[in-house]
């Protein structure tokens, strides 16, 4: 087990309001205990309360959004959770939380799991779950792409319209001022904001998501990965 650095080394809390299995008193325990017998010393526990499983979105996950914030801005090194569960309610919010840590060199600890992402075995097993993930996508992709196909066939079409685009039928279209604020986002981005502080700005300036919603780190991730992501972006998208 490798714990570097002079970074905060933090533990993360999801409370569950159906069983007592997974309360703040069980997790903070499961975690001090992990922690003083792999000689952790943590800085701080981080607690989302009362938040229920898929009930509730990320944006509204206080806690973990000040992780990810946290993690983001490089300030942490090491994250402990007791379960993946208590982290991420699917595979994608862990993936795309892995993904991260990553790229920023945080070691993330699942005791249950036991997941050490500092061990070969911990890399692995991320590793399968990243896999697992795209094949999700691939799967969702090809049930999208027969669903639509069954709806064009029925004179219906509908599919998500990217950040950066209008439909007009079945084509795409360029939505010029959607794209000069894409641009504008990913400068702030590449000069060193977060994607927390890309929201905030967007907030401070009253821009809008193309629903018509207040922007959140999430959302500018998506929208910008897709957006680098996909130059000649297809009216198919997941």
């Amino acid at each position: 087990m490798k714990i570097t650095g002079e970074k905060m080394k933090i533990g993360y809390i999801r409370n569950s309001r159906i069983t007592q299995e997974n309360s703040v008193g069980v997790q903070k325990k499961l975690i001090n205990d992990f922690c003083e017998n792999n000689k952790i010393k943590l800085d701080k526990i981080v607690v989302d309360e009362g938040i229920s499983g898929s009930g509730e979105k990320t944006n509204k996950r206080d806690g973990y959004n000040s992780v990810m914030e946290m993690i983001e801005n490089g300030e942490v090194n090491n994250l402990i959770v007791i379960s993946i569960s208590r982290w991420g309610r699917n595979l994608g919010e862990i993936y795309k939380s892995v993904e991260l840590m990553t790229k920023k060199d945080v070691n993330f600890f699942s005791i249950k799991e036991n997941i050490d992402t500092s061990s070969p075995y911990g890399r692995f097993t991320i590793n399968l779950l990243s896999s697992l993930y795209e094949m999700e996508l691939e799967l969702i992709r090809e049930r999208t792409k027969d669903t639509l196909k069954v709806k064009k066939e029925n004179g219906k079409v509908y599919s998500k319209t990217p950040f950066g685009y209008d439909r007009v039928g079945d084509d795409l279209i360029e939505n010029k001022k959607e794209k000069r604020l894409l641009r504008k986002m990913l400068r702030l981005k590449e000069n060193g904001n977060s994607y927390g502080d890309v929201s905030k700005y967007l907030t401070k300036n009253r821009h809008k998501t193309k629903s018509g919603r207040k922007w959140t780190r999430e959302n500018v991730y998506s929208v910008l990965k897709t957006f680098m992501n996909n130059e000649k972006i297809t009216p198919i998208l997941v």
